[in-house]
């Protein structure tokens, strides 16, 4: 899987993905084409791989600041800190995983 600069995306790779009030940086936490991962709660990881709603040409972000879609709203359901995503032109490699 690659960027759209042909860069390969690897776990721990910092991104930056366009949100309504601006970019957002966020950390590459797992893989859609093989399932690898960083250190995820374990519940998380389970329903992931259980349910199998990772597509093989996506991944999961973790948000490393204040999560851009978090709300107040309780008419609507809470978001957790990971984001479901396609490699797209908007998601921009800024940084290497430090164990690379």
């Amino acid at each position: 899987m690659e960027y759209h600069d042909n860069q390969d995306v690897r776990l721990g790779g910092i991104v930056e993905l366009g949100m309504p009030d601006g970019r957002e940086k966020a950390r590459v936490v797992m893989l859609g084409d093989d399932y690898k991962h960083l250190e995820l709660e374990a519940s998380f990881e389970s329903w992931v791989k259980k349910d199998k709603i990772l597509k093989s040409d996506s991944i999961v972000i973790e948000w490393l600041g204040k999560n851009p879609l978090a709300h107040s709203d309780p008419n609507y359901a809470l978001v957790g800190n990971y984001l479901f995503t396609g490699v797209s032109a908007d998601l921009k490699l800024i940084g290497r995983a430090r164990h690379e």
